[in-house]
């Protein structure tokens, strides 16, 4: 079907924006429709300035939006312009008559193929005592630091990376913080054991965690707030909302379009196509973490489909990681997940203070975790520590071209990286 563009992409995310350039890099007539404000990883500049300042954070909202600045030169609306993508700011609305089509501003653009590149929004509960617009969201942290009263508790609530990378950050920065999640332990999602070991990095840096625990009223009083909760009464001086959708649906004030949806969030096949033939989609507006690693691999695939003769998405060798010091990166099944598989496998353990890298550094808390099939292929492989995203990278690449363990015991000798941690697992496992 012939078309004003071959791709127009839909999006609040930066995966919008590199959906749009990586399809320009194909030739293609793409158009960009900005539906927000592009969404800023605030918990993760905040990080940063407790991980390079660790003091008063005087000056840390005009840190922050050079930095910003600085992430987002490569795709803003000016670079896109010098690419030939055009930007257009506004809500977009889908008519489906005469032919597939989408309403913004006052124009209609035409496309071959459509991308939604969206991250979902779970906004703030209506508690008794605390109305919605009383609560502090993660994009509006830095600008508040200077005026958060010290003197008592920061409540934040959550349990996924969002908030954990929040928590530990303002707990890095002097804070007193407690952290509510609904779950028996911060990270759900993960491994077990690799995010207990998240978890007791948190708590022995002095974030408060409250497990199965609710917030069921707030009293405000002038200086501070009364949470009364299912582990008892605290007292905060503000109440930070950080908490991640798990069932992500469309937002109508931004995108208006009848699709289908699951439980978690809009429906797509193996291809990222969703229920209309022409309309594709990718980011945690799918369900799961608002996490880049993810979204442009998404996206990265979503693209090529609209362009090119389909492949399907591989989560199997996604790695993805966790901002936390240290963090925490994963690739492929979690051991509960490889349970359920009923495959037969093993688990290998390796520290990192077994490395000649991590002797030197003195590296105590470091620890990998692979899961291997009876056959010697992995399975999963989970990390905590320096080097993490680096490492499972190294991991997933193996996943992709199928090595066994015999395959990767030469990377034990490179002592210098990290990286020899693998090598040694798969020499560990060869002597089994």
């Amino acid at each position: 079907m012939a078309g004003d563009y071959d791709l127009v992409v839909v999006g609040n995310n930066a995966a919008a924006r590199f959906a749009a350039i990586a399809a320009k890099q194909r030739s293609a007539r793409v158009a960009l429709i900005s539906v927000a404000p592009e969404a800023i990883p605030h918990h993760l500049i905040l990080s940063q300035w407790a991980q390079t300042r660790r003091q008063p954070p005087l000056g840390a909202e005009e840190w922050a939006a050079a930095l910003i600045l600085n992430l987002q030169a490569s795709r803003s609306p000016a670079k896109l312009a010098s690419l030939g993508i055009e930007q257009i700011d506004g809500v977009a609305q889908f008519c489906h008559k005469p032919q597939l089509q989408v309403q913004v501003q006052n124009r209609v653009l035409r496309s071959r193929r459509y991308l939604l590149c969206l991250d979902a929004d779970l906004p703030p509960p209506d508690i008794p005592g605390m109305p919605v617009e009383d609560w502090i969201r993660p994009a509006q942290i830095m600008s508040q630091l200077e005026t958060l009263d010290a003197s008592h508790s920061l409540l934040v609530v959550g349990e996924g990376p969002v908030s954990t990378i929040l928590s530990q950050a303002l707990a890095h920065l002097g804070y007193s913080v407690h952290l509510l999640s609904q779950h028996s332990h911060l990270l759900p999602g993960e491994d077990a054991e690799a995010a207990l070991r998240v978890q007791a990095h948190l708590e022995a840096e002095g974030v408060h965690l409250y497990t199965h625990c609710q917030i069921k009223e707030v009293l405000q009083q002038p200086l501070y707030q009364v949470v009364t909760a299912d582990q008892g009464t605290l007292i905060a001086s503000a109440l930070i909302w950080a908490e991640e959708s798990s069932s992500a649906c469309l937002d109508p004030n931004r995108v208006t379009v009848n699709l289908r949806h699951t439980p978690q969030g809009l429906w797509v096949n193996a291809q990222l196509q969703t229920s209309h033939p022409q309309i594709y989609a990718c980011g945690s507006v799918l369900g799961g973490y608002t996490l880049a690693d993810i979204a442009h691999y998404e996206a990265t695939v979503a693209v090529h489909n609209t362009l090119s003769r389909p492949k399907q998405v591989d989560y199997q060798t996604l790695p993805w990681a966790i901002q936390t010091v240290p963090a925490l990166a994963r690739v492929g099944l979690t051991e509960a997940q490889a349970q359920q598989t009923a495959q037969p496998f093993q688990v290998i353990y390796q520290p990192f203070k077994n490395t000649e890298r991590g002797r030197l550094q003195d590296e105590q808390s470091g620890w990998c975790k692979l899961i291997v099939h009876q056959n010697g292929q992995i399975l999963g492989a989970h990390v905590v520590g320096p080097a993490a995203s680096e490492i499972v990278h190294l991991v997933s690449m193996a996943m992709k071209q199928q090595c066994s363990m015999a395959d990767l015991t030469e990377w034990a000798a490179f002592e210098a990286s990290y990286g020899s941690i693998v090598g040694q697992a798969a020499q560990q496992w060869n002597g089994r």
